[in-house]
């Protein structure tokens, strides 16, 4: 296998002497261990989501530990310069929790929160990496081994074996067990495959035990510059050094992860449970897909089609806020219980973090959405919710446009979701729901994949997103009403959720903006009672009517969309009739006609 190394370390490395000793708490530590490892998987990201294969091959792990780490650095970096390490650490967990995305980030943020809460009690090194490998597995409802909850376990038990092998009385300090950390999690990574059927078949390490090297890589480059502060690595060194000398292999912090990616991406061939090239039953092989390319850097991980999620696979997350001094394990518990009912990779991380409130994240991939979101509901009755963010898995991936749509139906989020939109809940579940901020939108235009991505929903909002963000160009396109945001996704038509790259097989830009504002340029939209809903039908259609959609409130009469059709049919009998439920109580309609609009002559 090839060889997994750290710049000029190795896993394999010998006995060290390590300079006087320094915390782990250690403020300026902190600074520039969040800088590092932030930037180190700003950098990688890309090579991370490319061998993204489990749970669920959705092309984004590192998307996802970026986004999530991006947050707390950010909270570090804006923290008061008098600031405790630990206070630093609770502040970069508090913001990676609230900011987590995926599956993968919201392991993490748990991995962090373990690590500031045993720092707050005083901790050394490895009680802090112990304490963060038990936060985040206790955080997963059916853990899994080959993952990055096994490089974590396997970091803190280094951990503990390079503590309690330091002379009797000596504290070596953070260096040493930071140092051993990052090596245990190196070789549990590079076993992964070896542990994970899924992994196997694909021929690639596992994603998000990569991401947690990446971290506890740069930890070791950042305890080392604080140890010996004249040495030349330092907390910049993640973001531009040059690569590592070592043979082949990942040179981690200060160098690039591909080699090691791509070939074990091109050796999946040779592992006996690889699926035949020749075999169509296997697209993610065949002549259909082509062989990773080792030059151009974007090739996708063989077995990724025959892992995807299918056609119905959604990710829904959102954000719990309750009162300090709850008994935090006992909702996470629950809520954990609730989830993996009517879903699978279920994560619900956070708790009481000592501040004014107890904060969870919660995730869970679903086919039940309208569960999941009563669970989400019920849950939040004393309480509220935030960050209520629904995903198709199967739209990861998108290279030029992605939309964000905010709606308060919670009984349009799948449907949306189903188009390749990233749907922001803003109310309609029974609960308060926080309003939305410029920074929900911004994570949530990030989470895209896209490089320009279009707002409908929340002009209000979006025009307080700080720039840059990890996307190209932003575009807020008017939807005052959730009918705007249906015929605007309709009209995108096949550029969702796949995104259609500008150089790839068309002849000019695809301005998915001037689409939209086609489609909506023909459309009126009357809210009404339901039981006014026919005779404004009768009022807004006519025979150029092409289009109407019907968006129904829970409670409008039962056979209100037999009228509407028997109406509509009269009116314009080629015209079709979209009906969707809204899934909000009430007795409201709102109707969207769509008329041929005349061209006008140059």
């Amino acid at each position: 296998m090839t060889d997994v190394h750290s710049g000029s370390r190795t896993a394999d490395s010998g006995p060290q002497s390590y300079p006087e000793a320094v915390r782990l708490d250690d403020p300026g530590l902190v600074r520039a261990w969040t800088q590092g490892a932030t930037a180190a998987l700003r950098r990688e990201r890309g090579a991370i989501d490319r061998v993204n294969v489990f749970p669920v091959a959705d092309a984004d792990t590192g998307t996802n530990l970026y986004l999530t780490l991006r947050e707390g650095d950010r909270a570090v970096a804006a923290a008061p310069a008098d600031a405790t390490g630990p206070q630093l650490l609770a502040t970069l967990a508090r913001a990676a929790l609230l900011g987590a995305r995926g599956n993968s980030g919201v392991i993490l943020s748990e991995w962090l929160r373990g690590l500031a809460v045993a720092a707050r009690r005083g901790g050394t090194a490895a009680d802090l990496l112990t304490r963060a490998a038990a936060s985040a597995r206790s955080a997963v409802a059916v853990p899994a081994e080959g993952t990055i909850l096994t490089a974590a376990d396997a970091a803190g038990a280094a951990a503990r074996t390079a503590r309690s092998g330091a002379d009797a009385g000596v504290d070596a300090g953070v260096l040493p067990v930071v140092t051993a950390a990052a090596a245990a999690a190196r070789a549990s990574a590079r076993a992964s495959r070896d542990e994970l059927d899924v992994l196997r078949t694909a021929g690639v390490l596992d994603a998000g035990a990569l991401g947690l090297v990446l971290v506890l890589d740069a930890l070791v480059v950042a305890a080392e510059q604080a140890a010996d502060p004249g040495s030349e690595t330092g907390s910049d060194a993640g973001a531009d050094a040059d690569p590592g000398t070592g043979p082949g292999g990942v040179s981690v912090v200060r160098g690039s992860m591909e080699a090691v990616n791509l070939d074990q991406l091109l050796d999946a061939g040779a592992l006996p449970s690889a699926p035949d090239a020749a075999d169509p039953a296997h697209p993610a092989t065949s002549s259909a897909s082509p062989a990773p390319d080792p030059a151009s850097g974007t090739a996708e991980p063989a077995g990724l089609a025959s892992h995807d999620a299918g056609s119905g696979g959604l990710e829904l997350m959102f954000v719990l806020t309750g009162p300090a001094g709850e008994a935090s394990e006992t909702v996470a518990a629950g809520l954990r219980a609730s989830l993996a009912e009517v879903g699978d990779s279920v994560v619900v991380v956070g708790g009481d973090s000592g501040a004014d409130a107890a904060v969870w994240q919660a995730h869970v991939h679903t086919d039940h959405l309208d569960q999941a979101l009563a669970i989400a509901a019920e849950v939040s009755r004393a309480r509220t919710l935030a960050q209520v963010h629904v995903r198709h898995l199967a739209a990861a991936g998108q290279d030029e446009w992605g939309v964000v749509a905010v709606t308060s139906a919670p009984g349009l989020a799948a449907e949306l979701a189903h188009t390749g939109a990233v749907v922001l809940l803003s109310g309609g579940l029974g609960s308060t729901v926080e309003p939305l901020t410029p920074d929900d939108v911004g994570r949530a235009a990030a989470s895209t994949g896209a490089r320009r991505v279009l707002i409908l929903g929340a002009p209000d909002v979006t025009a307080g997103i700080e720039q840059p963000l990890d996307v190209d160009e932003l575009i807020t396109v008017p939807a005052a009403t959730d009918v705007h945001a249906v015929v605007a996704l309709a009209a995108l038509g096949t550029l969702l959720p796949l995104g259609l790259p500008d150089d790839v097989g068309v002849p000019d830009p695809v301005d998915a903006r001037a689409l939209v504002g086609e489609a909506l340029a023909g459309l009126t939209v009357r809210a009404v009672p339901g039981a006014d809903a026919v005779g404004a039908l009768r009022e807004s259609g006519g025979p150029g009517t092409t289009v109407v959609t019907a968006l129904l409130d829970a409670d409008v009469p039962a056979d209100l969309a037999d009228r509407l059709a028997a109406v509509l049919g009269e009116q314009a009998p080629d015209a079709e009739l979209v009906l969707l439920a809204t899934g909000r109580p009430g007795d409201g309609v709102h109707l969207g006609t769509e008329t041929d609009v005349p061209e006008v002559d140059a």
